[in-house]
């Protein structure tokens, strides 16, 4: 196991799940915290240059790796990277070679080599994916296991969410920042029909998020959301059609942001 610093200046804090990035078509580059604020820090990303995008992370050509951590600050760092990648998520990412890539709350980045398993992965969540019908979390410590949870077949997850997914039979799962499933078979939850990092929208119209802890909630919304108009879903933001910017912190609520930037020229989405 290998860790991989992102060179540049950070400030040390709790972990967090929710933390994200999106880039405008002129390359200006806004990151998102696991409180849910927005922060310009004068950051430039060459959108033609960006091959992989994932949810706290994006790749460069062939050669540098950018991350952003808890605190909304980014880093950027040149590095050895795959070629192609079989698979990625909010989180992590998976070379055809099988080598795991697992960038955590502060940035750095971990690299798995040799664990053979890896080269079966075939289905991917944002803090999840599936590996031989074997269900694998990946913690924002920058950690992976296989988890069991009774009840609860690979084969029968139909939608793969960020933190969250979904089986045939309609029950509903969340995954912590930790790497904990969790079952809401108790809650009554229509088919998911829109997808973003932490939250999702059901066939009943219904906004719903996932706190890093696991928890599903029905949070208050700001007046000015319109749940249909939402158009842009990231990792812990969305935009609709004209714009306006709402963000999803690591509790679970909502809030509306503004920017000083026109939001519809919006290029890269973290998802």
């Amino acid at each position: 196991m290998l860790k991989i610093f992102i060179t540049g200046f950070f400030l040390l804090s709790i972990n967090a799940f929710s933390q994200s990035y999106f880039v405008l078509e002129n390359g200006i580059t806004l990151t998102v915290d696991k409180n849910g604020y927005v922060y310009d820090f004068s950051h430039y990303t060459p959108v033609a240059r960006v091959t992989v995008k994932g949810g706290q992370y994006l790749m460069e050509d062939s050669n540098v790796i950018v991350t952003v951590d808890n605190q909304g600050s980014l880093f950027r760092k040149y590095e050895v990277l795959p070629k192609e990648i079989s698979g990625k998520g909010l989180n992590y990412f998976i070379g055809t070679n099988g080598a795991l890539y697992i960038i955590d709350s502060m940035g750095f980045v971990t690299l798995i080599e040799g664990d053979t398993k890896m080269l079966n992965a075939s289905k991917f969540g944002g803090n999840f994916f599936i590996v031989d019908n074997e269900i694998y979390t990946v913690s924002d410590a920058g950690s992976y296991s296989m988890v069991v949870v009774e009840g609860l077949n690979a084969a029968d997850i139909i939608s793969f969410g960020g933190n969250y997914l979904m089986t045939n039979r309609g029950i509903l799962y969340t995954v912590s920042s930790d790497g904990k499933i969790f079952s809401k078979a108790q809650n009554r939850i229509g088919i998911i029909v829109k997808k973003g990092g932490n939250y999702f929208v059901d066939t009943t119209g219904m906004l719903y998020t996932v706190a890093d802890d696991g928890s599903l909630k029905m949070p208050a919304l700001p007046v000015s959301l319109r749940i249909q108009a939402m158009s842009r879903l990231g990792s812990n933001y969305f935009m609709d059609g004209n714009g306006k910017l709402f963000t999803v912190d690591k509790d679970g609520k909502i809030f509306e942001r503004w920017m000083n930037y026109d939001l519809k020229m919006t290029k890269i989405i973290s998802l």
